[in-house]
């Protein structure tokens, strides 16, 4: 009877943010189109994307609100679940980044802010998380090993280089999922299976520190779905960093604190596929004197420029999400039995 109620509970988290999303998008995008905040398209991308300029962005906040809120409740009412807080207080540190990124592209320079402004805030945020975790006060960090049921507990001096390698995870994980976000629909899509999953482990593989997870990955799904609403093809709004940002960095400490970092190889291959085609053509391009691998990265302006169109690439991105994500659950299965 307990486990049907948990069920219904979760799902109803999901539901909520569903609803909130959706009908917190419509007085969102007035007040945004009245504000003329607008994102100007690079001129480095592809040409079809000349005309999406003015679109507004900071759409980010509709699925963000929805999931700090619901996040705060699951953190504050269900015992156990307090190490939720440190987590949602990394996203929203990396929203705020994200944001500080927006608002300078649409009102100061369409570039936005340099690239070491926008690290510098993103270092700090992650290495404060990192300590955090690993000072226990969290969770007793632990790494899951796929495919077996040995659960490795960091201790000691091994949480020196973990420290290194959560710190390099994170960093890398919240900025692939950030450069996923180029197509109309396609980082909300893929991120619905990616955080269901992380939803589904942090439950099932019953880590100190995890409960509520099940109920905040259903609440982001539901909330990105709510989202979508607004930002398919052809997208009415976009996320902008605000919301990429702060999505990362919520889908990585998740994956971080079930002790599954190695779960974005599979679930979120698609945002390492992303994030290396971007470091392998700068590499290849620098190396050989301009000449190019990818017709232009990320990878997804490469299969649109080869005649995908937009929603083809969301559809076909997000079938290969779904596989990993089922690999995923299958790495996990012996520590659920």
């Amino acid at each position: 009877m307990s486990d049907l109620r948990d069920c219904f509970c979760t799902f109803l988290f999901g539901l909520t943010g569903l609803t909130a999303a959706a009908l917190l998008g419509r007085p969102l995008l007035a007040w945004l189109g009245r504000h003329g905040v607008g994102q100007q398209v690079r001129e480095l991308g592809p040409k079809s994307h000349y005309k999406k300029s003015g679109t507004p962005t900071f759409g980010g906040f509709i699925f963000m609100l929805p999931i700090t809120v619901g996040t705060l409740l699951v953190a504050l009412r269900r015992p156990g679940a307090r190490a939720l807080l440190p987590l949602l207080l990394y996203a929203l540190a990396l929203l705020a980044t994200g944001f500080a990124d927006d608002y300078v592209k649409v009102r100061v320079n369409k570039k936005g802010l340099s690239a070491l402004a926008k690290s510098i805030p993103m270092f700090i945020a992650t290495a404060v998380f990192v300590v955090w975790y690993l000072s226990g006060h969290m969770t007793e960090p632990v790494l899951v090993i796929p495919f077996t049921t040995c659960r490795l507990a960091i201790t000691g001096w091994w949480r020196l280089p973990y420290a290194v390698f959560a710190f390099l995870y994170l960093y890398f994980i919240a900025n692939s999922v950030n450069i996923t976000d180029g197509v109309d629909g396609l980082l909300a899509t893929v991120s619905i299976p990616v955080a269901l999953l992380l939803g589904l482990g942090g439950g099932l593989l019953g880590l100190a520190g995890t409960a509520g997870y099940a109920r905040v990955g259903s609440l982001v799904a539901g909330s990105l779905l709510g989202f979508l609403i607004y930002n398919r093809h052809p997208a009415r709004v976009f996320m902008g960093d605000t919301g990429s940002l702060a999505l990362g960095g919520l889908l990585a400490g998740m994956g971080l604190v079930t002790g599954s970092p190695w779960i974005f190889l599979l679930a979120g291959f698609i945002y390492c596929a992303e994030s290396l085609s971007v470091i392998i053509q700068r590499f290849y391009y620098r190396r050989t004197g301009g000449r190019r691998i990818f017709r232009m990265s990320p990878i997804h302006h490469h299969f649109e420029l080869g005649g995908w169109t937009e929603p083809v690439i969301v559809r076909r991105f997000a079938l290969v999400t779904v596989l990993g994500s089922l690999l995923g659950l299958a790495a996990w299965w012996l520590q659920f039995r």
